[in-house]
């Protein structure tokens, strides 16, 4: 399904087929929907290009769609996840970031000013060179024409698609509380939902090992 299939199928979900009531909020709704299965599914990842640090380089600039990451190598060695404030507790006598060696963990900064993932420690003539790669969750490309398609084209989740309709559907209806309907109506929308980020879960295999997050609803191991 691509974006003008998609919004008629939030439309019939939130029956709305004059697309009268929700006029002009639909692509917006979508977008939202897809970002919000991919943080809750994670079935969607990417590879971030491989890197050779020389020796003195610790820093590298993250990938402009980077959500979170899934795995960080060096050498083909996995590298451990870790704080500042961790290495901070444990570099008592001198400065963390000066420290250097073959890389063994590293630090993501995901916030705007920084937007890095920092080696720790530091590769030095001995240790650098090697590859340095990471899988990552990448935030989808924003749907803005009709002939998009969601989650960034990739055609093995269009089985997943009607969810993100029914999310979006979901999320439109939350301002019609008059209605008595609209719990129920809600309730079976977020189970559409439910069911298509854990049949992602299940068929991608990238959460066995920790819970998915659902907004609004309780977790699934």
């Amino acid at each position: 399904m691509n974006l003008a299939s998609l919004t008629s199928a939030v439309t019939l979900f939130a029956q709305d087929a004059a697309q009268s009531r929700y006029s002009g909020l639909y692509t917006g709704a979508l977008n939202q929907a897809q970002q919000q299965f991919c943080l809750d599914s994670k079935s969607l990842w990417a590879d971030w290009p491989a890197v050779y640090p020389t020796a003195g380089q610790q820093t590298f600039s993250l990938p402009t769609d980077f959500m979170f990451e899934k795995k960080v190598t060096y050498n083909g060695i996995k590298l451990n996840p870790v704080s500042r404030a961790e290495l901070e507790r444990e570099m008592t006598d001198t400065r963390w970031d000066t420290v250097t060696g073959r890389p063994t963990r590293y630090i993501i900064d995901p916030e705007k000013a920084r937007r890095s993932l920092t080696l720790y420690p530091i590769p030095d003539a001995n240790s650098a060179g090697f590859d340095l790669v990471m899988t990552y969750y990448p935030m989808p490309a924003d749907m803005t024409q009709p002939t998009d398609i969601p989650l960034n084209g990739n055609p093995i989740m269009a089985q997943f698609h009607l969810g993100l309709a029914a999310w979006a559907a979901w999320y439109l209806l939350q301002g019609e509380a008059s209605d008595p309907n609209i719990p129920a109506k809600k309730k079976a929308l977020l189970d559409i939902y439910n069911d298509c980020v854990s049949q992602a879960a299940e068929t991608f295999q990238n959460t066995a090992s920790e819970p998915i997050r659902l907004r609004g609803v309780r977790n699934y191991v």
